[in-house]
């Protein structure tokens, strides 16, 4: 019996496991859910990325800081989904974010270097 439940056990994780191998996507729901699961990175990224800047900067930059990731976030939220299929593109999402946490780690490492630059804040 326990040679049943173990057998049970393993094929059904063994699907599991090929949806986790990024490297080799086997098809469209393995590159939706690796896709996916690289954007939950990226996204956390971008938040533990904005906090830190955030404590960097006086109470005038945050607010700068502020309203320009809420004017960002408008932006992919406009590019990266379609109102009349009610959907979202996530590889934009992704991309866009990547993009956003490569410019925060940027103003992070002038902030430690030469200083935070009020106006570059607002790009």
């Amino acid at each position: 019996m326990r040679k049943i439940i173990f057998g049970l056990i393993c094929g059904a994780l063994a699907p599991l496991s090929y949806a986790d191998n990024c490297d080799k996507a086997r098809n469209t729901y393995d590159d939706i859910y690796c896709t996916n699961k690289i954007y939950a990175s990226a996204d956390a990224d971008l938040n533990k990325n904005y906090q830190q800047l955030r404590h960097q900067l006086n109470d005038t930059q945050q607010k700068i800081l502020k309203k320009s990731q809420l004017a960002w976030i408008r932006h992919r939220d406009a590019q990266c989904t379609d109102d009349q299929q009610n959907s979202v593109n996530v590889q934009c999402r992704l991309s866009t974010t990547q993009e956003r946490n490569h410019w925060l780690v940027e103003r992070l490492r002038e902030c430690q270097t030469i200083g935070c630059k009020t106006t570059r804040l607002s790009e």
